[in-house]
């Protein structure tokens, strides 16, 4: 997962575009908002799967910061020009392992530990 954005920081790309579908859990949200991600919870990280596990090039900053402000604000700032603010907002992404979607009650839970949007992934590695 990290391999492509490591080999980018060290070909000196300062910015990276990433984009997904999830589900909007926020109730000021409406089906087909844009949300620009200023924070994210990793829960399956709190388990010990995470990409960042393993050793790890010191280089590289640490998640305090894994969102710029400066970047966000552009892309408010781009949007408002467009016309486009009505439907873009900023929020706290959660990642959870799949392959399911989440009960009612772990949506209400993620909720109420500050998430905005939550998606899944397929991709984490189970023991088998």
């Amino acid at each position: 997962v990290t391999f492509p954005v490591r080999i980018f920081k060290l070909m000196g790309v300062e910015s990276v575009l990433v984009t997904n579908a999830s589900g909007g859990i926020c109730p000021d949200f409406k089906v087909g908002d844009i949300m620009i991600i200023k924070d994210h919870i990793n829960l399956p990280g709190f388990a010990g799967q995470h990409p960042l596990c393993g050793p790890n090039d010191e280089r590289f900053p640490c998640m305090s910061d894994a969102y710029s402000k400066d970047l966000r604000t552009l892309a408010l700032d781009v949007s408002s020009e467009l016309g486009c603010s009505d439907f873009i907002r900023t929020g706290v992404y959660c990642m959870v392992s799949g392959p399911n979607f989440e009960t009612i009650a772990e949506a209400r839970m993620l909720l109420t530990l500050g998430c905005d949007s939550v998606g899944k992934t397929d991709t984490v590695q189970k023991e088998r």
